[in-house]
């Protein structure tokens, strides 16, 4: 089945670029447990004891060198399932202690199950964004470590270094790129300095590091000028690997809300407090206090709201006369029981706009 997936040539293609890379053993087998790629060109054709053993319970198996000499075949390392269609097809190993090699491991995992999706037909240029996806996806949930970040780096073939900036653009040209290389083109950044991944609600995020982000941020400002309604969230930067994965989850949560124009994180405190917040309490609390509300008067909320309370500069951004933003302040005074035009009130109605706007623009889930 395995041969049948991905050929044997590709496979032992990707075993030497990473042990070239992160100068590591790594043996591919197939669901007989038999390798067809190896570091080690003398094991090709050989059985492997720890990947029958994974092929017969689809658990992940760790050998030490002790362990190692009761199983046939079998060194010291990590053997991963390789999983196709709910079916395991094949088993992928990297050879060393185990708490040598966990982590590199665990990056050449994600290699892995790339190699047995259809990315993987498109050949190197193919599977090198895969992993820049797998890098990205990781990292927006969380569960990227450092190392892991630097070492998958070198199977994409780019490097990216502190400091390092991160943005996010939503509803852009980017819709109209069908490769992965567009994406780099419409950004104008170069694919060995950057990563530029669009997920899977169609926001493209890119990292980049030292002055690349000066010219990427006047690119962006130029398509967000040039395309209405194209929104970009600038993360800002931060010196090291710790603060970017903080910087991501906080970006996460500001993309919750509705997102035109150039906006900061910096200037997005409340609304990325207010989206951690549990869902169902964000949507009785937006309802209890502007149920009432048309989505007119919730419009003209926002404008008196966006201009510091100036009922001039409000009204012009409405485009109508002042008495007619003050009727309809005093309207939802009436309809909510509280003034706009008071403090305390505006405070309670402000944080109740931001909550109806989280999740706004966001996929069915």
């Amino acid at each position: 089945m395995f041969g049948r997936v991905i050929a044997e040539a590709t496979a032992q293609s990707i075993v030497d670029d990473i042990a070239g890379r992160l100068g590591v053993s790594v043996n591919i087998m197939d669901e007989r447990g038999v390798i067809i790629a190896s570091s080690d060109r003398s094991r090709v054709g050989g059985a492997h004891g720890g990947a029958l053993h994974v092929l017969s319970t689809g658990m992940p198996l760790s050998v030490t060198a002790k362990e190692a000499r009761s199983l046939d075949g079998t060194r010291a390392g990590v053997n991963l399932p390789l999983w196709l269609n709910g079916n395991v097809v094949g088993v992928v190993g990297v050879r060393g202690e185990p708490r040598e090699v966990g982590e590199i491991a665990r990056a050449v995992a994600r290699l892995a199950e790339l190699m047995v999706m259809q990315e993987a037909f498109l050949g190197e240029a193919g599977w090198r964004h895969r992993v820049r996806q797998q890098i990205m996806e990781d990292l927006l949930a969380a569960r990227l470590t450092e190392e892991g970040f630097h070492q998958r780096q070198q199977l994409a073939g780019c490097r990216v270094e502190a400091p390092y900036s991160l943005f996010a653009l939503r509803h852009a040209p980017a819709a109209a790129c069908t490769e992965p290389r567009d994406l780099y083109r419409l950004l104008e950044v170069d694919e060995r300095s950057a990563l530029v991944v669009a997920d899977a609600a169609g926001v493209v995020w890119t990292v980049t590091g030292g002055p690349t982000s000066v010219a990427l941020r006047y690119r962006l400002s130029g398509l967000c000028a040039a395309h209405p309604g194209t929104g970009v969230l600038d993360a800002g930067r931060v010196d090291d690997f710790g603060a970017l994965t903080e910087l991501t989850g906080q970006a996460r949560f500001a993309l919750r809300r509705r997102l035109v124009g150039e906006v900061r994180l910096a200037d997005l405190e409340l609304p990325v407090l207010l989206a951690r917040l549990d869902p169902g309490v964000r949507v009785e609390t937006a309802e209890r206090v502007l149920g009432a509300l048309s989505a007119e008067l919730r419009n003209t909320l926002r404008a008196y709201f966006a201009h510091d309370c100036g009922a001039v500069e409000a009204a012009q951004a409405l485009n109508v006369h002042r008495n007619t933003l003050a009727y309809r302040l005093g309207r939802v005074a009436e309809l909510t029981g509280r003034d706009p035009r008071a403090f305390q009130d505006a405070v309670v109605l402000q944080i109740a706009l931001h909550l109806a706007e989280i999740d706004q623009d966001q996929p069915p889930r």
